[in-house]
């Protein structure tokens, strides 16, 4: 039996069709496929001309008329073939992202955070045609969800990513001409225009009287959710790498972390826990240091799974980051002290890192960031008890 390529290409060897045959029924059937999504009645007038009405963004609906009715035709089909090729916000976004996907440069549960932040800032922006937004269009979009939505700096940034890629995406493929690198390097945006949130260390660090109360309770209750919450104060390491550790990842000095638990929605709309090979980031793919502190609890942990493939696997199962933070507030509530996520161990971690002075590039390797600043702007915080900043600032006053 021939293939369907093998046919047609004996067909038009041996002169049984041609190309030109086949062009015309090509375009006979795209005539056919532009006037069937034409709805609006076509009529000649007593004038002899032919009208129709074609769909207006403004007006709803506008009156077209020809000559003769090949003519009215043909406009028709014009219309509809612009349109199949005027794409909106919308489409390129779901072009981009889906390519972004396709190729491998996200992972899903990041495809998922675009599209929850593209619904939520372009529910009527992404229906706007991408050829007609201009500089003062784009301009009132960005300042408006500013404003509305009351974001912060962190919100526009995450805005911003997808206002460039959209619009980068439809210039590379024709849809448009506009340079929205250039308009966001002119764009003028006030620092009072963002909601501004105040840092506060209570919310974001253990103090160090909390962290030996939880490290006390942890080792008088051995359990594997109670390591996973040591483990994350002894390492500085995210919660989604450390649950994602095998044993064959730890040496003798050093745990090799390339590999972290990542969540996201299937087609279903259910949530899927899985090991992605790679740490979040590149940096993210480091060796940290085991320090003493950290060997009791390796040593716990042998007795509790002498023989998993993953540290923290219970009856055959991961341990899931959501899980860990649940056991933290549960450790929280037992000690009378104030609910914090898991990331705060972290952030507690590099604090006190910083405190002791510890060289930045140890600081930098150990919790997988490229820049000091970026440890020092988002997870260093003032941990010192109020009566022992009260005593210092009163030693320092001398009048």
């Amino acid at each position: 039996m021939l293939t369907d390529s093998e046919v047609l290409k004996y067909a038009l060897d041996n002169g049984i069709i041609d190309i030109d045959t086949i062009q015309t029924k090509i375009e006979m059937n795209e005539r056919k496929k532009f006037l069937e999504k034409h709805e609006s009645k076509i009529w000649q007038s007593t004038d002899g001309k032919w009208y129709t009405y074609l769909p207006d963004a403004e007006k709803g609906r506008k009156l077209i008329k020809r000559n003769d009715e090949k003519a009215l035709n043909d406009a028709i089909i014009d219309f509809y073939k612009t349109e199949e090729n005027d794409p909106t916000v919308k489409d390129i976004f779901i072009m981009w992202s889906g390519d972004k996907l396709k190729y491998g440069e996200i992972q899903k549960q990041t495809y998922d955070r675009y599209y929850c932040d593209f619904n939520k800032y372009f529910t009527d922006f992404g229906e706007k045609k991408i050829r007609y937004i201009d500089e003062f269009i784009l301009e009132d979009f960005c300042k408006s969800q500013i404003r509305d939505k009351q974001l912060t700096s962190k919100g526009w940034a995450n805005l911003r990513l997808i206002i460039v890629a959209v619009f980068k995406y439809a210039k590379r493929r024709g849809y448009t001409k506009f340079d929205v690198v250039n308009f966001m390097q002119y764009l003028e945006l006030s620092k009072t225009i963002f909601r501004h949130t105040k840092r506060i260390a209570s919310d974001n660090i253990f103090t160090e009287k909390e962290m030996n109360d939880i490290v006390n309770y942890c080792m008088k209750k051995p359990t594997l959710s109670n390591m996973a919450v040591l483990f994350a104060s002894y390492t500085g390491m995210r919660v989604g790498e450390i649950v994602a550790l095998k044993w064959e990842d730890i040496q003798q000095d050093i745990i090799y972390v390339h590999r972290t638990q990542i969540t996201y929605k299937d087609d279903e709309g259910k949530y899927v826990h899985t090991v992605k090979d790679s740490a979040k980031t590149d940096a993210g793919n480091r060796e940290v240091v085991i320090i003493p502190q950290l060997r009791s609890v390796l040593k716990r942990l042998k007795v509790i799974n002498p023989f998993t493939e993953y540290v923290f696997e219970s009856q055959g199962k991961l341990i899931l980051k959501n899980t860990i933070c649940k056991n933290l507030h549960i450790i929280c509530d037992n000690l009378g002290i104030k609910r914090r996520g898991v990331h705060t161990l972290r952030k507690t971690f590099i604090t006190h890192m910083i405190n002791a002075n510890v060289e930045e590039s140890i600081i930098l390797e150990q919790v997988g960031h490229t820049n000091i600043d970026t440890s020092k702007s988002f997870y260093y915080y003032n941990d010192k008890m109020t009566d022992y900043m009260s005593e210092k600032m009163s030693k320092a006053i001398s009048y």
